[in-house]
């Protein structure tokens, strides 16, 4: 049985964390490319983190939420 510490250093995720951490170096499949045929914008939430994942004329890309224009919501971000 762990002990309440060592549960919370294994569970937590989010920036700055032992595990937030450790994950944030690998790759993690958030979406099929097929979901992106009828809205070229999804936002998701990962690891504790606000994200959006959208498609350019570059391919997919992930970026912060909090680093879009504020004033720009999701429904209205089109990249095509």
């Amino acid at each position: 049985m762990l002990s309440a510490e060592k549960n919370r250093t294994l569970t937590q995720v989010g920036a700055g964390t032992p595990m937030g951490e450790l994950l944030r170096r690998y790759w993690h499949p958030v979406a099929a490319v097929s979901e992106f045929e009828k809205n070229p914008v999804k936002p998701v939430r990962l690891m504790g983190e606000d994200l959006v994942l959208y498609k350019d004329l570059c391919g997919p890309r992930l970026r912060l939420r909090r680093a879009l224009r504020p004033a720009l919501p999701l429904s209205r971000l089109d990249l095509r």
